[in-house]
């Protein structure tokens, strides 16, 4: 191997496993929609929230939240929806609140929670005990339901929604146990997804490149 198509294979390593960050900017009335979809012990599970941008002023940001669990009513256990999230959001937000719509679970939003598995997000909304789960509640497989969701900052004509989306997940599959994964928005998926993290086989890849190099470039 010579030296320019090591140097070829350092850029085609670069490429393969750059990650491309999974956010959407929005302005009122418009949506983007949150898709999550994964299988642990045996079922298939799938969930959505699409957040609509109803309005947007210089102090406040007001959602409509439509969630729906989408998980076949035949997969193993009860596969509850209990919490999801929004790792980042610019500008960054100083308060959140929710206005339930009566019907189905009653859902609550905080700001700067651990998510486990996915650390500190900056806004999470449950349905159970609390953003790490617990308890019975949350979103029932084949159910939908939808909120209001007030988020307070200092905005200037547009909010971005970054990834990751995580979802966790309780009851699932054939033993019971809880999942958490990540998901896409607007069909792009960024690192937070299900999908495994390609970091550490790219920098192993560049390593080896490296190696190469030194050896091509050492004295004789």
């Amino acid at each position: 191997m010579d030296i320019r198509r090591s140097l070829g294979l350092v850029a085609a390593s670069a490429l393969l496993f750059s990650g491309s960050a999974a956010a959407v900017t929005m302005s009122s009335g418009q949506s983007a929609t949150i898709l999550w979809s994964g299988t642990y012990d045996g079922a298939i599970l799938s969930a959505s929230a699409t957040f609509s941008l109803t309005s947007l002023t210089a102090t406040e940001a007001l959602f409509r939240v439509d969630v729906a669990n989408t998980t076949a009513t035949g997969e193993p256990g009860r596969n509850r929806l209990t919490s999801f999230g929004i790792t980042d959001i610019s500008p960054n937000i100083t308060e959140a609140f929710t206005q339930n719509n009566g019907t189905g679970p009653a859902w609550k939003a905080a700001m700067d929670t651990n998510f486990p598995g996915f650390q500190t997000i900056e806004l999470c909304i449950w349905a159970g005990t609390n953003c790490s789960g617990g308890g019975t509640g949350g979103l029932l497989e084949g159910r939908s339901d939808w909120f209001n969701l007030r988020l307070v900052g200092s905005f200037a004509g547009s909010i971005e929604l970054g990834e990751p989306f995580p979802s966790k997940w309780q009851s699932v599959g054939n033993s019971g146990g809880s999942v958490e994964f990540g998901g896409c928005v607007d069909g792009r998926c960024g690192s937070g997804s299900s999908v495994p993290e390609p970091g550490p086989v790219a920098l192993f890849a560049l390593g080896l490149v490296g190696l190469t190099l030194r050896k091509r470039l050492k004295p004789q």
